[in-house]
């Protein structure tokens, strides 16, 4: 199920996570070369967003990816992306890509922003909150995990609606 070099995917409709493993950014970086390699003419920028991003969470071992360049570039990233590989699934938040293993393993969701979208600001913001504050780390790990454990592999669609609350609380500026 798992690369022999990064213990990275997760099998579509399944609900699970891995303790933080240092492999993930390694992935990252090495991805991250790969796309700017297929888009040496294209302005963009690439971030490691999501729990793998953050030393001491746990994490789905799927990467989250964001990428950030103006939106006249989007088609040529898009297919840029589908030549590595990727699937596009169409707007979400920014347009989604996957990539799959072996037909139903997910490893990579990466998320192509406009430079204004604040989807965008908003993954960084979160991120950059985590990595700074381990109360607030260690709140969302526990979190997770009972969602985890009270959805099971059905609740994989209701996993990411049960941590919004949370996530937009860690967002909000102190009083």
């Amino acid at each position: 199920m798992r690369s022999e070099t990064t213990l990275l995917g997760l099998r579509q409709a399944t609900l699970a996570l891995a303790p933080h493993d240092v492999s993930w950014m390694h992935a990252f970086e090495a991805e991250a070369a790969r796309i700017r390699v297929s888009l040496p003419d294209v302005s963009l920028e690439i971030h490691h967003i999501g729990s793998t991003a953050v030393p001491g969470l746990p994490a789905k071992p799927i990467l989250d990816i964001a990428i950030r360049a103006d939106a006249e570039a989007e088609q040529r990233i898009a297919d840029a992306l589908i030549g590595l590989g990727y699937i596009d699934r169409g707007v979400r938040s920014g347009r989604l890509f996957i990539r799959l293993r072996d037909g139903d393993v997910r490893t990579h969701n990466l998320h192509l922003y406009t430079p204004d979208d604040p989807d965008f600001r908003d993954q960084i913001a979160f991120r950059d909150a985590l990595r700074a504050d381990a109360d607030l780390r260690i709140r969302y790990a526990t979190l997770k995990q009972d969602l985890v454990e009270q959805l099971g592999d059905e609740g994989r669609g209701r996993y990411a609606d049960g941590k919004t609350a949370f996530v937009l609380s860690a967002l909000q500026p102190p009083l």
